[in-house]
């Protein structure tokens, strides 16, 4: 896509400095993630957790610690979150649901799958604010802009057919090659799958309690996973690496389970047999 091709086409040949700024961008994300979450209390407390899980999910093989579009993307979904969960119950939030768009839009420039991500505007629309069409109208507008600059841009060079076909619809709909996956990977996956169901089921459970904003934010979460599932469905091809965009509402929803397990010692136990098999997958990705 036109973003991530402006800022990774001068690093492209420079395997150690791709590799570096890929750690960089998921340290910062996973800081960024904890900073939103407890500034707009996501959680039932304040915690380090979100930081923690979003590092290690980013990290469970080699093809995440490089640079891949979804890095950027992942960023600027995490900055449209902050607008979204900021605009819950003030008197006006134009300006958020504006930036929330724009921030959305941005996103699908590095990763064009992204798109799946705009209806989510309409759904946090719907959790944390009262009926107003005029944010309705101007969280279009947000999506619409960049893409009005990108097109213009495009069609002023002559380059539209290109951006549409090459670089937008034909990856999507016609190119799936299936990446060599390790069998540690599927295992891990496996039972990063049962933490993450435990973790849904003791968010269903606990959903009756608590503030407001916290369950309004965790439900968010809850269809995060639905578009980052179904955006899976349009990756160009069969990759570990594009389960990226699952990392943050697992980030948060496991931080949720981990934060109200009554003991902790099989909290620990779980999180231990987890780092062991992502060591595992680590070890054979490299050799």
């Amino acid at each position: 896509m036109p973003l991530y091709e402006l800022l990774a086409t001068p690093v492209a040949g420079t395997s150690w400095l791709t590799k570096i700024l890929a750690l960089l961008l998921i340290v910062a994300q996973g800081f960024l993630l904890n900073y939103i979450v407890n500034e707009n209390d996501a959680l039932t407390k304040k915690s380090s957790l979100p930081a923690l899980f979003y590092i290690v999910f980013q990290s469970n093989n080699s093809s995440m610690l490089e640079m891949h579009p979804l890095l950027f993307s992942n960023l600027f979904l995490l900055f449209a979150l902050s607008k979204l969960l900021n605009s819950y119950r003030k008197d006006v939030a134009f300006s958020q649901v504006f930036d929330a768009g724009l921030l959305l839009s941005i996103a699908s420039l590095f990763y064009f799958p992204c798109v799946v991500f705009f209806p989510m505007l309409g759904v946090a629309l719907i959790l944390f604010r009262p009926f107003q069409w005029r944010e309705w109208i101007i969280s279009f507008f947000g999506v619409l802009v960049p893409y009005i600059f990108v097109f213009t841009f495009y069609f002023w060079n002559e380059k539209m057919d290109y951006l549409l076909m090459d670089k937008m619809f034909y990856p999507v709909l016609f190119k799936r090659p299936l990446t060599a996956i390790p069998q540690s990977f599927y295992f891990l996956l496996s039972l990063g799958c049962i933490i993450f169901l435990l973790a849904i089921g003791k968010l269903f459970n606990g959903l009756g309690g608590g503030a407001q904003k916290t369950k309004k934010a965790l439900v968010l979460m809850i269809w995060w996973v639905c578009f980052a599932l179904l955006s899976l469905l349009l990756a160009p091809e069969i990759s570990s690496k594009y389960f990226s965009l699952l990392s943050i509402p697992a980030a948060v929803i496991c931080s949720n389970y981990f934060l109200r397990m009554k003991r902790e010692f099989w909290g620990e136990m779980l999180f231990l047999v987890f780092l062991i098999a992502l060591f595992v997958n680590l070890v054979v990705n490299i050799f």
